[in-house]
């Protein structure tokens, strides 16, 4: 089986950045594109400022991550958006739209009380997806992290 088009749902926890190692690692085996993809929440019942500064703090994410991850993307086609909305309905939604092949994601995200109750974004994605799903699980004692460059504020 060959995964050409990769999804790689990320949240900016450790287990995400992990799940963004083994995303690139595949993507580079199979000779494939990867999305990038970050589903933002929160919806703030404030004003629209509070909700423009939300989407903009996850694209900033976003670009400071593609950015600091830039020598191992080299080479491979990367895109990356932010939306807004239920995670894993989100991710299985887009990869469907995308044609993904392939969606990967952490084990464990940033938890939400939702999530302790109904189960998580992985679990879910899982039970969902019409495409193939790999979950990265972290060996904390020989995981090997992402190669990164230092960003330039």
């Amino acid at each position: 089986m060959s995964f050409k088009r990769i999804l790689c749902a990320v949240d900016f926890s450790q287990d995400s950045l992990n799940a963004l190692r083994v995303s690139v690692e595949m993507t580079r085996l199979h000779c494939g594109s990867l999305h990038l993809f970050h589903v933002i929440e929160a919806q703030p019942a404030g004003p629209a400022e509070a909700v423009v500064e939300l989407i903009q703090e996850a694209n900033d994410a976003m670009e400071g991550l593609v950015r600091s991850s830039r020598t191992s993307l080299t080479g491979l086609a990367v895109t990356a958006e932010v939306t807004s909305g239920r995670a894993f309905v989100e991710i299985v939604s887009h990869a469907r739209q995308w044609k993904a092949d392939l969606i990967v994601l952490g084990s464990k995200g940033t938890p939400s009380l939702e999530e302790t109750i109904v189960g998580g974004t992985a679990e879910n994605v899982m039970k969902e997806a019409t495409c193939s799903t790999l979950i990265a699980r972290r060996n904390k004692k020989h995981d090997r992290p992402i190669e990164t460059s230092p960003t330039r504020g």
